[in-house]
């Protein structure tokens, strides 16, 4: 269910005014709405987080000037670093596809509450995301960096 409206979902004030919810309804929706955007912020703040982890951990492993006597890491201080940095990334990834579902879980709950006109509206609202950040997307490019300038390879 990917809504492509301009009032967020979890902006509880706007989305239940929009939806018209009743007062019974309101009982039963806003503690999940609720849920969902603390969810969405505690993520926010994890992602936060992580980008700033690895920027330091690739600043520190693309500096290969310093020498280990000169404050530069070892090659096993380098492959600690990025071990850690790859469980953290993993368990990052991980805890995403879970609150995904905890996501999508809450949002089937409430559509289950609304009434068939109040589905439609709830279908346009901008749902929540959980956006993996950028360091760790796939390059869509990487493919075209291993093309030779000359056709053949000869140049």
């Amino acid at each position: 269910m990917l809504g492509c409206g301009s009032i967020k979902l979890i902006d509880i004030s706007k989305s239940s005014s929009e939806l018209q919810l009743t007062s019974k309804q309101k009982k039963v929706i806003h503690p999940k709405l609720e849920h969902i955007r603390d969810i969405v912020d505690d993520y926010d703040f994890e992602k936060k987080q992580m980008e700033s982890d690895i920027r330091a951990y690739r600043t520190l492993a693309n500096d290969r000037n310093l020498y280990r006597y000169d404050g530069g890491l070892s090659t096993t201080q380098r492959r600690r670093n990025y071990t850690q940095i790859r469980t953290k990334v993993r368990k990052f990834l991980s805890q995403r596809s879970i609150l995904l579902k905890e996501i999508e879980t809450l949002l089937r709950e409430i559509n289950g509450e609304l009434t068939a006109e109040q589905r439609v509206v709830f279908a346009e609202l901008k749902m929540p995301e959980l956006e993996i950040p950028r360091s760790l997307r796939r390059d869509p490019h990487a493919d075209l960096r291993r093309i030779p300038p000359h056709l053949i390879g000869v140049q």
